[in-house]
Order: structure tokens, then sequence, then C-alpha cells
């Protein structure tokens, strides 16, 4: 199974990364993986040990205005294409994307399995939409480093 992943990094903390890493890597091939947030920004450095560890190529997105989301725009980009040309099993939607409803819909019913990796406090009809819902902080934090070539990133 071929699993795409795309974090919304800018509402996620990056130690939840290492369990769902290890978790997607006992469903499949992560064949994609990318992260989004506007990468100039101090409040993005912890991520940085991360990105480079699980091989996370970054998708930079400035963020003008507080009440804009660019990285949730590129996400919705970035999704559509990878369900018209990767070939995915799976598409992995990490962190906060609450406006995404059209987007989940749309990769839906296109026949993509979309999961949904986010909080408990993600919204029901997000929740209701994708396939699968993961609560990041359910996982299990301890257990083995997860494979670092499971992936082409």
């Amino acid at each position: 199974m071929r699993l795409g992943v795309l974090i919304h990094a800018e509402t996620v903390e990056p130690q939840l990364w290492a369990p769902l890493a290890r978790l997607l890597a006992e469903r499949g091939e992560v064949s994609v993986v990318n992260a989004y947030g506007d990468w100039s920004s101090p409040d993005m450095a912890g991520w940085l040990p991360v990105l480079r560890r699980h091989r996370i190529q970054v998708r930079h997105q400035f963020r003008a205005r507080a009440t804009q989301d660019p990285a949730l725009v590129a996400i919705t980009m970035d999704a559509i294409e990878l369900a018209s040309a990767a070939r995915l099993d799976e598409l992995v939607l990490v962190g906060q994307v609450g406006s995404a409803l059209p987007l989940i819909q749309r990769l839906s019913e296109r026949g993509l399995v979309v999961v949904v990796a986010g909080l408990a406090a993600t919204p029901l009809d997000i929740r209701g939409a994708c396939s699968e819902f993961i609560d990041l902080r359910s996982l299990p934090s301890h257990g083995p480093p997860s494979a670092h070539g499971r992936h082409r990133a």
C-alpha cells in the first residue's frame, strides 16, 4: 500500500510525528512526506531535527497575516495533484485541517482513502468525512524508532 502524508506543521507538535511515523510504516510504503508552514518563524525550530531525521520535504509558505492559512491552501493543492498523479492508496492529512472538509470530500469521491491524524479537538464533520481519524495523543510514544528507509520522500 502506498501512502502520502501532508503535515500542517504549524498546527502540530514535532514530537507527535515519530509515533505516527511508526504506525504509518506498519501500514505500507510512505512514498511522499511533505511538511507545510512558515519555516522562517522561530516557532518552527523544533521541527528541524525531525525533518532531517525522517527525510520530510519542506514546503515553505509565508504567513502574511494571522487570519490567513497559506499552508492549508498549499496542502489542498498538493493533495489534489497527488490524488491525480501519484497512484497513492491513502492520503494522510496531519494537524489541524478543520477547514479542509471540501478537500476530504473531493478526495473521497475520487476513491482515495483519506486519513486525518489530529488532536481530540478535531471537528466531528472532519472525523465523519475521512475514512479514518487518528488521535495523535493516543498513539504510544515509546517503541523502536521508525524505519527510516520505508519511504522515498
